[in-house]
């Protein structure tokens, strides 16, 4: 489950590491003066590339622009941190030791590209010591009392809360002090049975998870059920499409989940149009047609949907009382989708 980046920070500061002073918007009242960075809060990577973190002096004007373009509704406004360096560190599971792995490189919107990552392994026998700091800091120009705490607290991430990936990019140093600009943090969903709860207690969305991975084409494709899913990506390509991704909402996903997904697909910038194949099992067709049209009020693209199965006729009414066509048979669906 990839956490929202307030929600990343919400765990920083709980095991130890620095953030800027923040407020989550909306209520958009309140907010601080001075030089501030706007920051949608989207799963999506490449926010900067797309224009999603602004520093501004008008964060109302600039949330507003952000809300009319984009159709995002959920903002960090956070202090500006005046900072000489910022470089990338994270914390993840190696496949060769599979111990906890720290990455370190230079910082920035292009890290794969300017590689240069450098590797050190700690294993769970004896945790982040002292001197890991010592070592880090010297890469980094920065304060080993700084470092550790940054250290051990991505550390405590992967092993405590069950994070596959706990990243910061940029942390920036100043005056040798380490802050978390950004946070990354996805936690294995497997871990959800166990920190779910102690997620929630922190004020942490625990959704039901999705599987989800891009692609290079411009179809979007969701659907229930792995296979299902593929299913529909095979007729996408036999009809000459080519899908943008794979996300299989899982059995019954509520009206939420369709809601947070079909955004996932929606905000994506590759995406012209989305297919939907839904089998309702223990999937209910009215719940997925309500999340549906919800994500639609944010983000409108064409959508092709087919719904077959429990609650089918009421969740096809709903689309179609909010003007989306619905499908019975799947090859028209597809059809449709690719000539439009």
């Amino acid at each position: 489950m990839k956490l929202y980046e307030y929600e990343g920070k919400i765990l920083f500061r709980k095991v130890g590491i620095e953030t800027p002073k923040a407020k989550l918007v909306p209520p958009i009242e309140n907010l601080p003066s001075g030089k501030l960075v706007v920051k949608a809060q989207i799963l999506e990577g490449g926010r900067g590339k797309r224009g999603l973190v602004k520093v501004t002096e008008n964060p109302v004007e600039t949330i507003k622009e952000m809300e009319a373009k984009y159709g995002i509704e959920s903002f960090l406004v956070e202090e500006f941190i005046p900072h000489e360096r910022e470089y990338y560190l994270s914390c993840l599971i190696d496949r060769d030791t599979q111990e906890p792995m720290f990455a370190i490189g230079k910082g920035g919107i292009n890290v794969e590209e300017e590689g240069g990552i450098i590797t050190k392994v700690v294993p769970t026998e004896r945790g982040v010591k002292f001197f890991d700091a010592i070592e880090v800091s010297k890469l980094i120009s920065a304060k080993p009392s700084s470092i550790y705490s940054v250290l051990k607290g991505l550390y405590d991430l992967v092993v405590d809360y069950g994070a596959e990936l706990a990243e910061i990019n940029p942390l920036a140093i100043t005056n040798e002090k380490a802050i978390a600009l950004d946070s990354k943090v996805i936690i294995e969903d497997n871990s959800l049975i166990r920190v779910g709860d102690t997620l929630k207690s922190l004020g942490i969305h625990v959704s039901k998870p999705s599987a989800y991975v891009e692609l290079d084409g411009d179809v979007g494709i969701i659907g229930n059920g792995a296979g299902l899913t593929m299913a529909t990506m095979d007729m996408v390509k036999l009809a000459g499409g080519s899908p943008a991704d794979f996300l299989d909402v899982g059995g019954g996903a509520d009206r939420t989940h369709v809601r947070e997904s079909m955004l996932t697909v929606l905000r994506n910038p590759k995406v012209k149009k989305v297919i939907a194949n839904i089998y309702g099992g223990i999937t209910r067709c009215d719940e997925v047609a309500y999340g549906i049209v919800d994500a639609l009020k944010e983000v409108n693209k064409p959508v092709f949907i087919r719904l077959s199965g429990t609650n089918e006729e009421e969740g096809e009414r709903i689309l179609r009382n909010n003007g989306v066509k619905v499908y019975k048979n799947v090859m028209e669906m597809v059809g449709d989708a690719i000539r439009s």
